[in-house]
């Protein structure tokens, strides 16, 4: 073994113990293994997963609109104008979080259709992306997640309104998944790193 590689290898062990939280090997399988459990209930239950999805961004909603509300109110800084739109935005807000709350069924059909707006921009910036990158090597990747993308949203407003019952929560199951299996391999290289 040479010095480079020692540097390599001191410098990957580096990065490691950076990108992962500090909380040891242990720590991070405990995590994936609960982040493992809760995307294995949310694929039985989608529904009910996406309910709790729903109450997690309306609790966020919440939390943005006060908070825009109360710099609207306490911001001296910004001129009356700046502040009044702040606050109409902190307002919309709320009243947003309060309508997923008061009519979850609504509330899922809404988020729904949000998540497929969302995929139809991500879609069409990795289209617009590829295309300008296309004699540059990969860009075919792009191209293909771009149209994945657009494919999975013209799928959801195609199944809406019945899509919205259990798409949120396949996609916290997916989400929940994904991050517990890497949080797995993370906590697999720290305890062989150490």
């Amino acid at each position: 073994m040479t010095a480079r590689d020692d540097t390599s290898r001191s410098d990957a062990e580096d990065d490691l113990e950076t990108l992962t939280p500090d909380m040891g090997w242990k720590g991070l399988a405990v995590l994936g293994v609960v982040m493992l459990i809760g995307g294995f209930l949310a694929f039985l239950n989608p529904f009910a997963a996406s309910l709790a999805a729903e109450a997690v961004a309306g609790a966020a909603f919440l939390a943005a609109g006060a908070v825009q509300l109360w710099l609207a109110v306490t911001d001296k800084t910004k001129t009356t104008g700046d502040r009044w739109l702040s606050g109409a935005l902190g307002l919309a807000l709320v009243l947003f979080a309060v309508t997923l709350v008061l009519n979850p069924l609504a509330g899922l059909v809404t988020l729904t259709v949000l998540v497929a707006v969302l995929f139809t921009v991500l879609g069409a910036l990795r289209v617009g992306l590829a295309w300008q990158m296309r004699p540059v090597q990969g860009w075919g990747w792009i191209m293909a997640s771009g149209v994945l993308s657009l494919v999975l949203a013209a799928l959801i407003v195609l199944g809406l309104p019945s899509a919205a019952l259990g798409i949120l929560g396949l996609f916290l199951g997916i989400d929940l998944t994904m991050a517990g299996a890497a949080s797995l391999v993370l906590a697999w290289a720290k305890k062989t790193h150490s």
